[in-house]
């Protein structure tokens, strides 16, 4: 199917809370089923998830946003689209099957096949990974597996995390954040992503300013995750520096969003280095203009600063009272209104692992949230806020909720 840019309307995300109108994510599949207990941890998942329930439960999220009028892209029809085309099919290959991975014969064999195999089957292999057992199913003697396959009897490692489309990229106003992903288990999906953007019909028709990821300094380490990024409205941004993203590159996001004038303010929030707080919307999310899903903790003891516009480049940064006061003066209204997870202090700090806190705004006050958080999810609807519970079990062991799921790319 062609598509043309003119009939679509630009991506724009200037609110977590505007009515979404379309949204990136991408189903489950085979490199999910490659998750075993030996590789889980090296993989970044805490738990194995069944395939096949995972993909039903997947369905009946997207069919609860298509209901509500939003727009689901896919991520694996965006790039098999991009796939199809012989020299950016070439480009994305050349990047992920290289001599440093792979070792120089099977990048150069693979490099060779994949040229030929149908695009189903390119798209199996950059996202499900390549096993030892299967290079001569590709023509690849059989005896040299074992030189060049990992200790999890991988030769290309799969990539289960883009289950959460969150992460890899994020949209502020009409520009796109291109995420540096932090850990080596997901580098390869910011190839995948770019691919996408730089080269289908839908985003490369359009063109957009890039806010971070082609600088010659925004690079890892300077790693940023969409985990991390909250638009709070028109002019305030909320990062989050913990486990995934730095302060080098909070500090460069904001040299480039002040420079382009459309935004006035970055609330920077210090978290925890845990594995329970691995992103800021693990511990909050916004759900109305005004209104906010909040572990308890996070109000009080976590360091907070704002930074501002200085003088040229230069950047005028303060440490703020508490969260509270800084969002107070950053929204300008003291109405607001911070709904903490539910239960008591065990059953709050179950929920917050259960992805009670990352909650997805679908137009403001109606969120999808896990069924599974009873409490937070009570506490959300005495607030006014409109609970879509979504019975999830098996997507909730790979530790990510509706908002992790998603990649808004346009709200209105």
């Amino acid at each position: 199917m062609c598509i043309v840019a003119g009939m679509i309307p630009s991506p724009f995300v200037s609110s977590e809370v505007t009515d979404l109108r379309t949204v990136l994510v991408h189903r489950p599949g085979i490199e999910i089923a490659r998750v075993t207990p030996d590789n889980k941890e090296a993989l970044l998942f805490d738990d194995l998830l069944w395939l096949e329930r995972a993909r039903e439960e997947h369905d009946r999220f997207t069919r609860m946003l298509v209901d509500l009028g939003v727009e689901v892209l896919y991520f694996t029809d965006l790039l098999a689209e991009c796939l199809d085309v012989p020299d950016i099919r070439a480009g994305v290959v050349d990047a992920i099957v290289t001599p440093a991975a792979v070792g120089p014969r099977v990048a150069e064999h693979m490099r060779a096949a994949l040229a030929e195999a149908p695009t189903e089957a390119v798209v199996e292999v950059l996202l499900g990974g390549l096993l030892e057992s299967e290079l001569s199913d590709w023509g690849i003697d059989p005896l040299f597996a074992d030189l060049v396959a990992d200790r999890f009897h991988y030769v290309l490692r799969p990539l289960p995390n883009l289950l959460f489309m969150r992460d890899n990229a994020a949209w502020i106003d009409d520009g796109l954040v291109r995420s540096v992903l932090a850990t080596p288990a997901r580098a390869a999906e910011s190839i995948l992503v770019r691919t996408i953007y730089d080269h289908h019909p839908r985003f490369a028709d359009v063109g957009f300013p890039t806010w971070y990821g082609t600088g010659d300094d925004e690079h890892y380490p300077a790693s940023i995750e969409g985990g991390d990024i909250l638009v709070l409205n028109e002019r305030t941004v909320m990062v989050g520096i913990g486990e995934r993203t730095t302060p080098a590159a909070v500090e460069m996001l904001a040299r480039t969003l002040f420079a382009a004038g459309r935004i006035d303010r970055i609330i920077v929030v210090h978290l925890l280095r845990s594995r329970a707080v691995m992103h800021l919307d693990t511990v909050f999310t916004m759900v109305d203009h005004g209104k906010f899903n909040v572990y308890p903790g996070l109000m009080e003891d976590v360091v907070v600063h704002v930074i501002r516009p200085g003088d040229g480049r230069a950047l005028q940064v303060e440490r703020g009272a508490d969260l509270p006061t800084v969002l107070v003066d950053a929204l300008d209204r003291n109405d607001l209104v911070f709904i903490p997870t539910g239960g008591d202090a065990i059953g709050r700090m179950r929920e917050q692992w259960d992805d009670g806190n990352n909650t997805l705004a679908v137009s403001p006050g109606l969120v999808i949230a896990y069924m599974r958080n009873q409490e937070t999810n009570r506490r959300l609807r005495d607030h006014g806020v409109k609970v879509l519970e979504l019975d999830a079990s098996e997507l909730g062991r790979g530790r990510g909720g509706s908002r992790c799921m998603t990649q808004p790319i346009v709200r209105a």
